[in-house]
This record gives structure tokens, C-alpha cells and sequence, in this order.
């Protein structure tokens, strides 16, 4: 579908020349000798005393130029094919137990739960890590969670490993469960804004190009604090940020494919907390995108997508939030709309009452994606015909209504449309919604029934995961 543009030719003329001119003036903060080595030999100046290289035009032209040329697809068909959010990889800090009313470390019970509830969901998607295991040293927690998916999920899918250490351990266990040393190896690095690629990333960025792996650089500017208050100007470090983490792994493997994504947000100078919903922190996502799709050749999307919203609790607000999100999002990318995934408090908490508000949210979207088809039955022009007026009959009684309604209606599930009461809906939203998807929530655990698992393998795979303990853990 055609995007809407946010910028004339030449304002956006003007963000690539001042992206550019940051990248060649200051450069970024490289953490890595091997990086700062390759990036030397590809024609950056470097500094080491600062560990910081500054990047020539001349270079990131080449760099661009590298790059394959996105290719003009048509305009998509209305459709109601997107999935419905499930147990995707979300990776949050903190659980919100409903049912409890407590918001507390995730750890393993909870890891387990979240992924019987999306085996239970039966929609065929992948179950992957939705929660951080808080009680794990970081070394180790992805394995312990790769493992946890691999006993209680027939569809398991991935875990986030943060750091390049945890990539051979990963390869034992892809070989061992798919016979493919890279099933379990993914994911991506991000930035530190400003204009700094850390450590730890930067071994994970040379620990992907040395296996062939294709690299994503995502970066999370907050205008205000780590970028200008200025839209604009957060727009500029933001594509800085990833356009410095792209010339790294150019530099190291010139040949692999490039991907970017930013979730930026700004600070609310009253509070002192920090919005990536707010409609500055949805100008800098789509505005940096922009910036790439007509500038830089593209490959950058926005990272979270409609999923961090500011509503600390599930419900309304977060509903609101992600709606708003996912409408900008699709206007000004020219893509579907997509709802979060049960997100709250800017990424930090997941919540399964909110993962099933935002599927039928979702849901709402695909109905409506979806159009409206026509052809002879469906304009039931006969039907309209012989009811005429309505005097003495009415189109709700009539067979053709009755032939059509279950396909041609859209049926909410924890959305309420029932008619005004002084003591129901109207009161206390939130709470009889949230009682609504408790109830959906319980109904769909009990749906789950444990995978058939090869015994074998997964005690071969928790021996893997035991000698990572040992070794990574041992300094």
C-alpha cells in the first residue's frame, strides 16, 4: 500500500545531509579492537585512545551502494491473513498476575505457563521466550529458557541469547534437537545512544558475520536525554546509531544482508519517565524509517512495533495506546496494522490478560482488513427488493440474513456491546473486561495438554545447558 510521507524531498534532504555529517565529524564509540581494526581498513579514522572512528562520506557511500535495491511489489490485496499475536519472543522483565494483582520478577513458573497458554492458543505459531528468567545468571538464562521450550511446547521457537558466548552452546543444542547447528542462533544487537556500540555488541556483531549470519542494529534514542529534544534531531541520531552499526558489520562481512529497526522515545519533563507511545516517540519511529525507505535504501523498521505502551496495568489505556501505534505505524510504512503482544509498562511487563485483549483487538483489524467481497448474493439485490420499505418485514428476519450473518459479522469476545446499565460495563470497564479475559485465559490453559518429547534429546540438551553453566559461570 502507498505510505504517507511525513517529509517534503528537501527536509528530508536535509536529515540525510545532518546524519552524515555526524557520522563523518564525530564518528561512534566502537568497544572492540577487531571492529575498530576493520572498520580502519575499510578507510574509517580512528582513534583508539577514544575507541572512537569517525566515518567518511566516501565510506558509507559504499557502504549504501552495497546494499540490494528494495524491490517495487505491488500493492497488496486487502487481506485478514496476519496472525494473531501469541507467545512471541518479547523477552519482558516483570510478569503482572492478574489474579493476584502482583507484578513480580518473570521467572520460571511463570516462563512455564506462558508457554503452555500459547500451545494452547492452537493457532500454529511458534512458542517462544515471552519472559526473562530473573532468578538466572544472564550467561546462562537463555539456554535454561530455550530448554523450558523445548519440554512443555510442541511449536517451540526461540529465545534471545544477548552475548556471543552463549552462540556455541546454542549450536550444540540446534544440532541435537532440529540437526541444524543454527536453528537457535538469532536475533540482534542494539546500539547505545548515543553514537556507541558496547562491548558485548559488538562481539555479538562479530560473532554473527563470522558464521555467515545476517545482522539487525536496532538503537532506542530518548529525545530529551540521549538524543535533542527535537524530533528532527532525534531522528539524526537515531539513524546515526544504525547506520554506525551497520558500517561495522560491513566492515567485517561485506556480504551479508543489513537490517535496522529503532523504538525511540521521548522524556516527560514533569515526571521524569520516558513514553515510546507518545506522539513524539511515534514521529522519530516513522520519521527514521522514512529517512531509510526514500534515503538510505530502506531495511529499517520500527522495533516493538504497537507493543510498548505506557499503561502500567492491562486494559483500556494500553488498548488505546497500541491502536494508535499500529494506525500510524501501517499509514506511514505502508503496511498491515499490527496490535501488540500483551506488552505493558514500555516493555518491561508481560501480561496474558493483555496478550488476549490485544488478539481480539487484532482480530477487530483483520475484519476490517479483510473488505468486503461482492458479487451477486452478497449485493442481494432481490433481498433488498422484496423487503422494500420495511413496513410489514425487516432484513433481520429474512434467510438471507440468516445465511450470511456468522460470516459477514465480526463477534468480539471480551468487548462489550451490550446495552446501557447503570451498574455493568459503564461504571467499571476495566474491571469486567479484565474479569472476561481472566476467564478466557483459564479456559485456554486448560485446553493445553503436555507435547510429545523425545526424552533422549532433551536430557542430551539440559546436559549442554549444564556444562554452559559450568563454564560460563566458572570466572
Amino acid at each position: 500500500m502507498p505510505a504517507l510521507e511525513l517529509f517534503s524531498d528537501d527536509e528530508l534532504d536535509q536529515l540525510a545531509a545532518a546524519t552524515l555529517e555526524v557520522l563523518e565529524r564525530s564518528g561512534l564509540m566502537y568497544q572492540s579492537e577487531r571492529v575498530l581494526a576493520a572498520l580502519e581498513a575499510a578507510g574509517a579514522l580512528v582513534d583508539r585512545a577514544q575507541q572512537r572512528a569517525r566515518l567518511p562520506r566516501r565510506l558509507l557511500e559504499a557502504l549504501l551502494a552495497s546494499r540490494p535495491r528494495p524491490r517495487t511489489a505491488p500493492a497488496p490485496r486487502r487481506t485478514a491473513d496476519l496472525p494473531l499475536p501469541g507467545i512471541g519472543l518479547q523477552v519482558a522483565q516483570f510478569y503482572y498476575d492478574h489474579e493476584r494483582q502482583q507484578r513480580r520478577p518473570g521467572n520460571r513458573e511463570d516462563l512455564v505457563q506462558m508457554i503452555r497458554l500459547g500451545d494452547a492458543l492452537e493457532d500454529g505459531q511458534p512458542v517462544s521466550q515471552v519472559l526473562i528468567l530473573r532468578e538466572e545468571p544472564p550467561l546462562v538464562e537463555p539456554l535454561e529458557a530455550l530448554a523450558l521450550l523445548l519440554e512443555h511446547s510442541s511449536r517451540p521457537g526461540d529465545t534471545y541469547p544477548y552475548c556471543a558466548a552463549q552462540f556455541p552452546y546454542l549450536e550444540e543444542i540446534g544440532a541435537i534437537w532440529a540437526g541444524d547447528a543454527r536453528r537457535f542462533l538469532g536475533g540482534g544487537i542494539f546500539m547505545v545512544s548515543p553514537l556507541r556500540m558496547g562491548e558485548r555488541a559488538a562481539e555479538y556483531v562479530a560473532a554473527m558475520t563470522s558464521r555467515g549470519l545476517p545482522v539487525g542494529v536496532g538503537t532506542m534514542p530518548v529525545s530529551g536525554v540521549s538524543a535533542p529534544v527535537t524530533t528532527a534531531g532525534a531522528i539524526v541520531v537515531g539513524a546515526a546509531d544504525i547506520l554506525g552499526g551497520w558500517a561495522a558489520a560491513w566492515a567485517l562481512a561485506p556480504e551479508l544482508p543489513l537490517s535496522g529497526s529503532i523504538c525511540s522515545g521521548s522524556v516527560d519533563m514533569a515526571t521524569g519517565t520516558v513514553s515510546f507511545s507518545s506522539p513524539e516517540a511515534m514521529l522519530q519511529d516513522i520519521g527514521c524509517a522514512e529517512l531509510f525507505r526514500r534515503r538510505f535504501g530502506g531495511g529499517v523498521g520500527i522495533a516493538g512495533g504497537a507493543d510498548y505502551t505506557s499503561a502500567k496495568f492491562p486494559g483500556y489505556q494500553a488498548g488505546f495506546e497500541k491502536a494508535f501505534e499500529a494506525m500510524a505505524i501501517a499509514a506511514y510504512t505502508g503496511g498491515r496494522p499490527r496490535l501488540g503482544a500483551g506488552l505493558l509498562d514500555s516493555g518491561k511487563t508481560f501480561s496474558p490478560l493483555q496478550l488476549l485483549i490485544d488478539r481480539e483487538f487484532q482480530g477487530m483489524l483483520n475484519r476490517f482488513a479483510a473488505g468486503a467481497p461482492v458479487d451477486g448474493e452478497q449485493l442481494a439485490a432481490q433481498v433488498i427488493a422484496d423487503i422494500g420499505s420495511g413496513l410489514s418485514k425487516s432484513h433481520l428476519e429474512s434467510e438471507h440474513t440468516l445465511r450470511h450473518f456468522r460470516q459477514a459479522l465480526w463477534f468480539p469476545r471480551l468487548l462489550d456491546r451490550r446495552p446501557w446499565d447503570e451498574a455493568g460495563e459503564e461504571t467499571e470497564p476495566d474491571r469486567k473486561l479484565l474479569a472476561r479475559a481472566q476467564q478466557q485465559y483459564q479456559e485456554t490453559l486448560a485446553r493445553y495438554r503436555p507435547p510429545p518429547v523425545d526424552r533422549d534429546r532433551l536430557e542430551r540438551v539440559r546436559q549442554v545447558v549444564a556444562r554452559a553453566r559450568k563454564e560460563l559461570l566458572a570466572s
